[in-house]
């Protein structure tokens, strides 16, 4: 130490005898006391220089590093190419999407490459590139799949589900870790065979790359051997800088279009960084008809028969609109409804007859018989529709039943043409709770009455709705299922529903072929033709020496039976094949083999049990074959992770009916950028196509994508990480296993919740998604080993106040604490003389034990969790009923249960829904409309009536954020939290307000605090 000492003394004198001489003489002179040290002690002054520089790359070192560091999207992770190339030969759409992602840091960085495609679409191949060797995604059977998705979770690895389906799109995700000044590149591809819809052919590309991209390119090619009729190029989003970045060849039966924008043109602004590109590219074209026998190519053995005559005189129609009116439609889902039935009515055509019906627990006819389409009698059925009010529960059997009834009367007593179409639209959001329940008896009841005389159109409005009851009833009675979203447009989409089958042209279409001329034909009988929409028929030839395709078709119109036999010339394969070269050869065979796989699983969902399982089979083979990830197969990815170890994801094909059958009052949350209005309730943590059409879940062909960037810096596996607890609807769902390190838990009940101690830590989920944490056992005290599984549970989060402000993707959450059995004021409104309170669990949780809700001094209603009592103080009545039974209507009230767990309050125009959950802990929770409640409205969510907003400052996922919230700079953390007041496994964007709501609500928690559980203020 002494030694060590004396040299830095030594030095330090050499420094400050150099440092003097040159600050107090001339340089020259400090040179020559350098060179004298130098000359006497060279080693010494070597070391010091050496130590200097050392000292002056540190210096450096540190003064770059303290300079702001570039946000990630624009330096670290670079998309420094992001291609769609969509190849269009006779309706049947072949996608490749690539994108290309270089990671400029010093680290290892997660990227994640996610994107948004059609629900009809089926995926056909994935694949991840980086570090010269490739990951290419396997198509196996769902059941294969999920055997190795549980080995690898029994393994202790990460494992993943992806599970998705949006509105019109479904969401395909998958992150990898690129390593330091590494690149990755992403390839997807699918398929889709286009629906035409309302006399177009949609092509919409999502664009949301979210950041600027040097090499952006769209490239669409069509080519249509019939020949173009129109195209046309749209975008919201599009200004007419963009538009100049657009080009558009079309010739008599190709078309050509390029969007290629550049930097500067992505820009927002001259000087902005972010990117302008977010919207939907629309490409609408149309084919030329010149001939009523359609369109027939055969390529390569296989042949597609377009179907779509035109100058056809329309049928005249029947229709009966069976309107759900019960208190679930409570809000802007009724008041859309008036608002699509007023427009619907007006374009009723003079020759058609029309009935309608609305029904809660009861049964409502606007008229007793079908009547003609008069302006009369539709300015009279207007003036019914203004009337429709939502109050009771849900007769669905019923009214159904009536309007066949009223079909039945109408074609007996001979009030309609003999030569005419009757059909029921059944519009409703919810579970029948009143009159027959039973799904499968109503269901029966339906088909025996319809006899197969009429046809059966069910629209579930919102996903409060059994969507496969829905489904199955309306295949069984000639009819489709469709879902309508709840959204500020929701009322066109049920203008748009009812234009697609306003204009019957033919009836009873059959097409027929030569046994001994070709075979495995796709359906080919269609119950109707409507106007705008194409009938497709495929199959393989049998003879390969044939030189015609004979063709009879016969359906009827409305003046006769029409027959129409056609000969098409074989000759024209290699025509046809050559031309379209360029494209892909074998698209027709592709073609069947999708068409052919989405009508046997549409058969599928009303065929018996034994066929049902024939037809999944023969479904699956072609699946397997054909590399179609489908509703039947899955497509296991497998990336690289470290050197020990690989990740295999498993993608599966969602359906419509599963997705959120869970998620039952899901109304507005959609994919990430979800949108809530005043008009959403307030929480408490709280054709495919006409029949005769081709399957399709969506109206449009879609192709989306947006890469998101993340970070995620390798540790020590012992080190820290943090879970992130988090499901967005309809997000991909990942279920995972992790290797955990040693977590701390917060309490011992069975269901383990973790805490960590770091937020950057070892192999950080980046998925948005809930995630399933096993209980683990330990075989070390020092590091947690592969897991081993003896349950699999969902960890759950404490509920929390959502406030919904306005259309921000953000909602504002708080929870509060206080001593066990507090009662809490929750709204006290003194316009409408509604006063709602809510009483705490034991430990203090807002798990709400009962609710108090009292109106003015007619009515008090108290729900626990056992009992509903009602006092009615006119005449000091009190009545009970416990959750499996309760009715109740009056002239100023009415309860119902909508569901097992959900009862519905009217009050006058104001509905209350209280949930029973049963975890974590049984508990109550509440949702009231914030529209009802006045602005003069207190309580610790009646407060918010009067609207509340705020500016976002710096958002991070999980992380500290900041917001200015009334005009204050408030500490958030923006998360997904539960929304109790839809289903427990429903998640919100929420930016959570800690410290009892300090800074969003008004005054001391103390001043919410109530000593009865009627008490006002």
């Amino acid at each position: 130490m002494r030694q060590c000492q004396f040299v830095w003394e030594s030095n330090w004198q050499i420094i400050n005898s150099i440092l003097h001489t040159g600050l107090n003489k001339t340089p020259s002179i400090a040179g020559t006391v350098f060179l004298w040290h130098l000359e006497r002690r060279p080693q010494v002054v070597m070391k010091l220089i050496f130590g200097i520089l050392l000292v002056g790359l540190w210096t450096l070192k540190a003064s770059e590093s303290a300079r702001p560091r570039r946000d990630v999207k624009e330096g670290d992770l670079d998309i420094y190419s992001f291609n769609v190339d969509c190849k269009v030969t006779s309706r049947y759409a072949y996608t490749v999407m690539v994108s290309r992602v270089a990671n400029r840091a010093t680290v290892s960085k997660e990227v994640t490459f996610d994107v948004e495609l059609p629900k009809s679409a089926f995926i056909s191949n994935f694949s991840m590139t980086m570090e010269g060797k490739t990951y290419v995604g396997v198509v196996k059977k769902k059941e294969e799949a999920k055997q190795q998705y549980d080995r690898a979770v029994a393994r202790g690895e990460s494992a993943g589900l992806v599970r998705v389906s949006g509105r019109k799109l479904e969401e395909f995700k998958v992150s990898v870790t690129v390593a330091a000044h590494s690149k990755v590149t992403f390839e997807l591809t699918y398929e889709e065979l286009l629906k035409r819809n309302l006399g177009n052919y949609d092509i919409v590309i999502k664009v949301s790359p979210q950041q600027l991209v040097k090499n952006f390119k769209i490239d669409v090619d069509i080519s249509e051997s019939q020949g173009i009729s129109f195209l046309d190029v749209q975008g919201k989003f599009l200004t007419q800088e963009l538009n100049n970045a657009i080009q558009k060849t079309v010739t008599e039966d190709k078309a050509h279009i390029s969007f290629a924008p550049t930097i500067d043109q992505q820009r927002k602004c001259p000087e902005c960084q972010e990117s302008i590109l977010d919207g939907e590219f629309i490409i609408k074209y149309d084919v030329k008809r010149e001939t009523s026998i359609g369109n027939i190519q055969i390529v390569n053995g296989y042949f597609v028969h377009y179907f779509a005559p035109i100058h056809m005189p329309r049928i005249p129609k029947n229709v009966v609109f069976v309107i759900d009116r019960s208190g679930s439609m409570y809000g802007r889902k009724i008041k859309q409804t008036r608002e699509a039935l007023l427009k619907i009515l007006q374009d009723v055509n003079e020759q058609d007859s029309f009935g309608l019906i609305t029904f809660d627990h009861s049964i409502t006819p606007w008229k007793y018989k079908l009547v003609k389409a008069t302006p009369t009698m539709i300015a009279e059925a207007k003036e019914f529709v203004k009337t429709i009010r939502d109050s009771g529960a849900t007769n669905i059997n019923d009214a159904v039943l009536e309007g066949i009834q009223m079909l039945r009367i109408a074609k007996e007593e001979r009030q309609v043409p003999k030569r005419s179409l009757s059909i029921i639209i059944l519009l409703t959001d919810g579970d029948p709770t009143s009159g027959i329940t039973d799904l499968k008896q109503i269901q029966s009841n339906v088909k025996e009455a319809i006899k197969e005389q009429f046809t059966l159109y069910c629209l579930g409005f919102g996903f409060d709705v059994n969507y496969n009851f829905l489904e199955k009833m309306a295949l069984e009675n000639g009819g489709v299922a469709r879902r309508i979203y709840e959204d500020s447009d929701s009322a066109l989409q049920l203008q748009n529903f009812y234009e697609e089958v306003a204009s019957p042209l033919l009836t009873d279409v059959e097409l027929q072929y030569l046994d001994n001329e070709v075979n495995s034909v796709t359906q080919s009988k269609f119950k109707f033709f409507y106007n705008g929409s194409e009938i497709i028929v495929a199959g393989q030839i049998t003879d390969n020496n044939l030189d015609f395709l004979t063709t009879d078709i016969k359906a009827e119109s409305v003046e006769s039976a029409l027959i129409i036999t056609t000969k098409s010339p074989i000759a024209n394969k290699d025509t046809i094949s050559e031309k379209q070269e360029y494209i892909f050869g074998d698209y027709i065979e592709r073609l069947w083999a999708y068409l052919t796989i989405q009508q046997k699983l549409s058969k599928a969902v009303t065929a018996s049990k034994e066929d049902k399982k024939t037809l999944e089979e023969e479904a699956l083979k072609l699946s397997l074959s054909y590399n179609f990830v489908t509703p039947l197969t899955s497509m296991v990815v497998t990336k690289p992770e470290d050197e020990r170890r690989n990740q295999s994801l498993v993608a599966d094909k969602p359906q419509e009916g599963e997705a959120h059958e869970d998620e039952r009052d899901f109304s507005s949350h959609r994919i990430v950028g979800s949108h809530r209005t005043s008009g959403l309730p307030m929480g408490l943590p709280g054709l495919s196509g006409p029949s005769g059409h081709v399957p399709s879940r969506s109206n449009v062909h879609s192709y989306g994508a947006k890469v998101l960037l993340k970070t995620r810096n390798r540790r020590p596996l012992n080190s820290p990480i943090k879970m992130l607890q988090n499901s967005l609807i309809p997000r991909p769902t990942f279920r995972t296993a992790y290797l955990l390190p040693r977590p701390t838990f917060e309490s011992e009940d069975s269901l383990i919740r973790p805490t960590f101690e770091s937020e950057d830590s070892l192999i950080r989920p980046t998925f948005e998604s809930a995630y399933l944490l096993p209980r683990p056992t330990f075989s070390s005290a020092d590091l947690l080993p592969r897991p081993t599984f003896s349950s699999v549970r969902v960890k759950t989060q404490d509920p929390k106040f959502i406030i919904p402000v306005g259309t921000k993707m953000h909602s504002l959450c708080f929870k509060v604490s206080v001593s066990a059995g507090t009662i809490l004021q929750l709204v006290h409104d003194p316009d409408s003389g509604i006063t709602i309170n809510g009483k705490t669990d034991d430990a203090g949780k807002i798990m709400f034990q009962a609710f108090s809700i009292r109106y003015k001094d007619q009515y008090k209603v108290t729900v626990g969790l056992e009992n509903i009592t009602l006092h009615t103080a006119k005449d000091s009545s009190d009545r009970s009923w416990s959750w499996q039974s309760v009715l109740h209507s009056s002239d100023k009230i009415t309860l119902a249960l909508m569901k097992k767990n959900v009862l519905q309050i009217i009050l006058d125009n104001q509905v209350i829904k209280i949930v029973l959950h049963k975890s974590p802990g049984k508990f109550l929770w509440l949702n009231v409309l914030l529209d009802n409640i006045s602005s003069s409205s207190s309580g610790l969510l009646g407060q918010f009536a009067k609207g509340v907003s705020y500016v976002k400052k710096m958002v991070s996922l999980n992380n500290p954020s900041r917001i200015e919230l009334q005009g204050r700079d408030l500490q958030v953390i923006s998360k997904l939290e539960t929304d109790y007041g839809i289903s427990s496994k429903t998640k919100v964007r929420c930016f959570v307000v800690d410290n009892n709501g300090d800074g969003l609500i008004n005054g001391p928690l103390s001043s919410y605090i109530m000593t009865d559980l009627f008490e006002e203020p």
